[in-house]
């Protein structure tokens, strides 16, 4: 076989992964829990003893920041969960209404 049918060959496995993982995704797994409204993000500190969140709604407005005392390792799942029910709280307090911000509208 030459090179361009292993090419194609490529392609059309890869369209075919795609297609499937496309079509499996009717509900969020378990494993893969994501918050509803808004995002968090987690920095490791310098000093390797403490983990920096910071609660975000939407995609611009920084709701909160806090340091949680320990490395939070965002890999296990009972992390990802308490990380999301603290969004959510943070969420609930912002009395700014910058989280029911729209970020565009159409006209």
């Amino acid at each position: 076989m030459n090179t361009l049918t292993h090419y194609m060959l490529a392609g059309m496995m890869l369209a075919s992964g795609i297609h499937y993982q496309a079509a499996g995704k009717t509900a969020r797994p378990a494993r893969q829990p994501f918050p509803e409204k808004g995002f968090w993000v987690t920095e490791t500190s310098p000093d390797k003893k403490s983990t920096i969140v910071r609660y975000y709604a939407h995609s611009n407005y920084l709701v909160s920041e806090t340091t949680e005392p320990e490395v939070l390792d965002v890999r296990k799942l009972a992390v990802r969960k308490y990380l999301n029910e603290k969004l959510r709280k943070e969420l609930e307090k912002d009395t700014t209404g910058q989280s029911a911000i729209k970020l565009f509208e159409i006209n």
